[in-house]
């Protein structure tokens, strides 16, 4: 059994915290957001499935939005952003 630890601010695990923030740090970057395979390939997953696994909640939480089925959509909300500086 595996079990999840939640991160003290956002109620964010530390992988999603580090998915978030590598998030934010591509789009400050290059002005858009990863497309989800180059997320796939910075962590070392094996599937976009396991970077999805982290995105949905993140979603569902606030964090992240993006446009179902359009590339390059993906972005940090602002509460996303407050989480990342733990003001969430």
């Amino acid at each position: 059994m595996t079990t999840t630890k939640t991160a003290p601010t956002g109620g964010i695990t530390a992988a999603q915290r580090r998915v978030l923030s590598y998030v934010a740090s591509r789009i400050e970057r290059d002005g858009y957001g990863p497309v989800v395979r180059e997320i796939e390939q910075h962590f070392g997953f094996k599937s976009t499935n396991g970077v999805m696994c982290h995105l949905h909640p993140l979603r569902r939480k606030g964090c992240v939005d993006w446009l179902d089925g359009c590339s390059r959509t993906l972005r940090v909300t602002e509460l996303g952003y407050a989480t990342l500086r733990g003001d969430a």
